[in-house]
């Protein structure tokens, strides 16, 4: 088959879509499959083939979609936040820039969020049938990162129906989690039947390579000190102020540790002065974005994963290949990445004492280290494989290309209550 998977994410990038994407096009050549990737350019101002030779230029339709999407909202909806509009004129903005891309060619175009697969859906060849993958929910990262006021605001609107379409305009839609599976399901209305889980899974092979290169940090690992590890980008979802509250409270009892953030976002000036605040500064390291993050494993004791929202985080299936003992909150679709106590630790999203009380537990017993660090290697490396990711994947393809699959919700238009 030809197949296209496509993002309205730039790509590439630091990030759970890009492993995702990657992974996907080389287990399904491997398999004898053409696979094109089509998505923004990291210049942002351009749709590209990444790895072909096919470059559209953004600006140039956006600029026509902004006058016409700017003067229907000025005169129909004059309320909607300006906010709203740019989500439209973006989508609108893929949407045209996608047909350029001559989409005839494929023979299963294959989405990796709700604003490519709304915008694919709406002007693909009609015999070209449609997947998608949902790797998060971000109509409620939305509240989370207050973006917008509250569930009672015309946003809240907007984003739960950009969820529940963006969720429906394809012929079937994969999810990683049962987590998901269940929120799209009982509250953004998305019919079950739609709806596939299958977990990701993992080059594990490349990411050994990237595992034992050297790194500048190596002089860093001492006996003396414990090195906690979050790699994650600082922005609201990913809970930082849960983790430096529950260090402040850690270096009460005990100094013997560093923390690194690897990654950056729109939160870092905060979490700075977070740090300056609690009187941190000799124990947290801000790294910034990393291209390094597994190398880093290695050095590290411990990964810290505070989120108040995730959905299957790549960094907890890494660190479980390597045998790197995990903590993590209960956030979304952690728990079914983790037994407490078994394969990881968790605790309570947003609760710094139980995140202190975890990483006491771990620093100070030993054997549960050494337990976690064996049992999490050996079923990692099994449970994360990315040959199961790849077959799962290719008999959904199946299914739709027979056209084995329930009668999409799209062609309903509208959610129950709506």
């Amino acid at each position: 088959m030809k197949i296209l998977l496509a993002t309205y994410w730039y790509l590439p990038h630091v990030g759970g879509v890009n492993e995702y994407v990657n992974l996907l096009k080389k287990e399904l050549e491997l398999l004898g499959h053409e696979v094109d990737v089509l998505a923004q350019h990291p210049d942002m101002v351009h749709y590209y083939l990444v790895n072909g030779n096919k470059k559209e230029n953004k600006m140039k339709i956006k600029a026509i979609v902004y006058e016409k999407v700017n003067q229907f909202y000025q005169r129909f909806l004059p309320h909607v936040e300006p906010w709203v509009r740019w989500r439209d004129i973006e989508r609108y903005t893929m949407e045209l820039c996608s047909v350029l891309f001559d989409l005839e060619q494929y023979d299963l175009i294959h989405t990796q969020d709700i604003i490519s697969t709304r915008a694919l859906w709406r002007v693909k060849p009609k015999h070209v049938p449609l997947i998608s993958t949902i790797h998060g929910l971000l109509a409620k990262e939305h509240v989370i990162a207050e973006n917008i006021p509250g569930k009672d605001s015309v946003q809240w609107v907007y984003v739960s129906d950009e969820e529940f379409h963006g969720a429906t305009s394809s012929n079937r839609t994969i999810v990683p989690t049962k987590w998901l599976y269940n929120e799209l399901n009982e509250n953004f209305q998305v019919p079950s039947q739609h709806l596939e889980v299958i977990p990701y899974g993992m080059d594990i092979e490349l990411f050994m390579k990237r595992y034992r290169k050297p790194n500048e940090l190596e002089h860093m690992k001492s006996e003396n000190h414990w090195i906690l590890f979050c790699p994650a980008r600082l922005v609201p979802v990913k809970g930082h102020k849960t983790l430096l509250h529950a260090l402040h409270s850690l270096k009460k009892e005990r100094t013997d540790f560093v923390c690194w953030l690897a990654g950056d976002g729109d939160l870092k000036e905060i979490l700075v002065a977070t740090v300056e605040k609690l009187g941190l500064k000799e124990h947290v390291k801000f790294l910034g974005d990393r291209k390094d993050v597994p190398s880093l494993m290695r050095i590290a004791d411990i990964m810290i994963l505070p989120s108040l929202q995730d959905n299957l985080p790549f960094s907890i299936m890494e660190a479980q290949v390597i045998g790197l003992p995990v903590i993590a909150s209960t956030a979304g679709g952690i728990p079914e990445m983790i037994i407490d106590g078994e394969t990881g630790l968790l605790f309570e999203k947003e609760n710094s004492m139980d995140l202190k009380e975890q990483i006491s537990r771990l620093i100070g017993d030993n054997k549960l280290y050494l337990h976690l660090n064996d049992i999490e290697k050996r079923v990692g490396r099994k449970k994360w494989s990315s040959k199961a990711l790849a077959v799962n994947t290719i008999k959904e393809y199946i299914k739709v290309l027979k056209g084995d699959q329930p009668i999409h919700p799209a062609t309903n238009n509208k959610k129950k209550g709506r």
